[in-house]
C-alpha cells in the first residue's frame, strides 16, 4: 500500500455560529493508506461524511446537502513522518456569489 496525504475541502456547510446560521467551508489534511490516489480519496471522503462530531453540528436538510472533495492529494514515503502534519478542520465563512467583494 501507498501512503497518500490530501487535502480535503468541504464546502455548503450550514452550522450555528453565535446563534445565528451561516454557511462554512473546512480544509483538512488527511493521512490515507492506499492502493491508488482514488481509493484514497474516497477514504478521505468517506471520513467526513462518518465523523459523527461534524454530522452533529450541521444544520443541512436533505435539499441543500454539504459538498466534499479533494483540492490536492501528494503521495509520501511510506517512511514519511506525518505526524508533524496538523490534521485539524479549518473552517472559514462561505460567501454567496454576489458576495464577492466583502
Amino acid at each position: 500500500m501507498k501512503k497518500y496525504r490530501l487535502l480535503m475541502n468541504g464546502s455548503n456547510y450550514l452550522m450555528a455560529v453565535d446563534g445565528k446560521t451561516v454557511r462554512q467551508g473546512f480544509f483538512q489534511n488527511m493521512i490515507i493508506k492506499a492502493d491508488s490516489p482514488r481509493q484514497a480519496e474516497l477514504q478521505a471522503i468517506s471520513r467526513i461524511w462518518h465523523d459523527g462530531e461534524l454530522r452533529a453540528k450541521t444544520l443541512n436538510t436533505p435539499e441543500n446537502p454539504q459538498k466534499v472533495a479533494m483540492h490536492t492529494l501528494w503521495e509520501l514515503d511510506v517512511t514519511y513522518d506525518d505526524s508533524r502534519i496538523d490534521m485539524e478542520r479549518t473552517f472559514y465563512p462561505e460567501k454567496r456569489w454576489w458576495e464577492f467583494w466583502k
